[in-house]
């Protein structure tokens, strides 16, 4: 849903060269704080912010180990005068987790579904990267992990490129709320966020505010209209938490929204008493498939009562009023937080419809509910018919619609189009075969031909690049 930082982040490219931390500018005469000579005490004096930030960064740059664990949130609050179609269900939160551990020879990655651990041979300056993505829904990306070996100069660091040199693993990463995890630029980028230390770019301090229970200095960072906020730990000159610029919505209480990194457990020395608790179980849970480059897996197949009509007492219960119209139907998620965000997919779907003059369809939502349903029905007032999803038992079973999916079901009673999920590229897929079935295509038998074509064309490039 947030692209801006991960875009802001890696359109800085990597630079060469940057000044240890210990080597950093020195404090101003005005202050009383002192730099400590162990990693563990290492204070952050107020001085100059940008001249600080930079040290911070040296300072991740620098470092032989680092751990934390953490999570995007993104907190969504609308105003009271915003468009209920896009709110429904108000005030909303979404959270991803993700970890990073970084030994000096070995760093493992979890972040959303990506699984990365890269470690190098320290006497033969090797590099070897294993990849999988934990993924159920596709079978764990059928299967595949990516293997790749490469050889870098000595002493030189983790090349950040050469990692994430692989599209689909870097899209993967970039896939999550806000982005890849900002902890590998700060580690491996040779000019970390450079974006913000432009001479355009402001900078300033903030005053101290607490996070889990412990002050933190802050320095904002203002640059091209996007505003940045880095909470750091004073004593360790560790970041625990990052304001990130709010997304571009209509609607949205810019004051009471936040989009934030959280940092809770993030260290420069491993806890002498964790033993192997720090460790990252990297085990894939299925047999895996080398592979020299990640290959972008077929959806599942089409359902196959694709093309079949429904009875009449069935599309009954559907259609209000009667009429002979095409009908998209939506089962709501049985998860609150799951169900409070799938409207919004809905509701951009109608917007579409009426933008490319795919009018006559009637939208039917069904949620088991009864508060959400009211509010579901009062928000939009007539545009979308809401029923009771026990009322539609047998709809759901003739379609094969578990909760929190979609189908497509022609004026005729055909059915053109079922979707296991509600999310973007569905409803997106949804649109597609209205306007299609509008053209006089016969949907069910076109989607049945771009799937095998789809399957061989995978299975070609898949057998390229299997490792023997």
């Amino acid at each position: 849903m947030i692209r801006q930082f991960a875009k802001w982040m890696f359109a800085c490219g990597v630079a060469v060269g940057v000044t240890p931390w210990m080597m950093g500018c020195s404090p101003s005469s005005s202050t009383t704080e002192q730099v400590a000579t162990t990693p563990q005490q290492f204070v952050i004096a107020r001085g100059e912010p940008r001249d600080r930030l930079r040290q911070i960064f040296a300072r991740y740059r620098g470092s032989s180990y680092y751990q934390d664990t953490s999570e995007v949130v993104l907190r969504v609050v609308p105003m009271s005068d915003a468009s209920s179609e896009l709110f429904s269900g108000g005030n909303q939160e979404q959270r991803a987790p993700f970890r990073v551990r970084w030994t000096g020879s070995q760093l493992d990655v979890q972040a959303y579904a990506v699984r990365l651990r890269v470690s190098s041979a320290t006497q033969a300056n090797q590099v070897e990267l294993n990849a999988w993505f934990d993924e159920p829904e596709t079978r764990h990306f059928d299967s595949q992990m990516l293997v790749d070996v490469w050889q870098k100069p000595v002493n030189q660091r983790l090349d950040l490129d050469r990692v994430l040199a692989d599209e689909v693993l870097r899209s993967k990463l970039s896939a999550g709320l806000a982005g890849p995890p900002p902890q590998l630029e700060w580690l491996f980028a040779g000019d970390p966020m450079s974006g913000i230390f432009e001479p355009t770019a402001k900078l300033k301090w903030l005053p101290d505010a607490n996070f889990a229970g412990q002050k933190m200095r802050r320095i904002a960072a203002e640059t091209e209209g996007k505003s940045y906020v880095f909470w750091i730990d004073p004593t360790v000159s560790v970041i625990r938490r990052v304001e990130l610029p709010l997304p571009a919505m209509e609607g949205l209480d810019t004051n009471r929204s936040s989009l934030t990194l959280e940092f809770r457990k993030a260290v420069f020395a491993p806890d002498s008493g964790s033993g192997d608790a720090t460790r990252f179980d990297f085990q894939p849970p299925f047999t895996p498939q080398r592979v020299s480059r990640f290959v972008p897996v077929p959806p599942p197949p089409p359902s196959s009562i694709l093309g079949r009509r429904l009875p009449n007492n069935a599309m009954r219960s559907i259609r209000s009023d009667g009429n002979a119209t095409e009908v998209v139907l939506f089962r709501l998620s049985e998860e609150e937080e799951i169900s409070a965000n799938e409207p919004r997919l809905i509701a951009a779907a109608i917007t579409q419809s009426r933008q490319s003059n795919l009018s006559h369809v009637q939208w039917v939502v069904a949620t088991e509910e009864d508060g959400f349903r009211r509010e579901l029905s009062a928000a939009w007032s007539g545009a979308v018919t809401v029923l009771d999803s026990e009322s539609l038992d047998d709809v759901f079973g003739l379609l094969r619609l578990k909760p929190g999916s979609a189908a497509v079901i022609d004026a005729d009673q055909t059915v053109l189009l079922t979707e296991q999920q509600v999310n973007a590229s569905s409803v997106g897929n949804v649109i597609a075969a209205l306007a299609d079935d509008a053209a006089g295509v016969d949907v069910p038998a076109k989607i049945q031909a771009d799937y095998k074509q789809l399957n061989q064309a995978y299975e070609a490039e898949l057998s390229e690049a299997l490792q023997q």
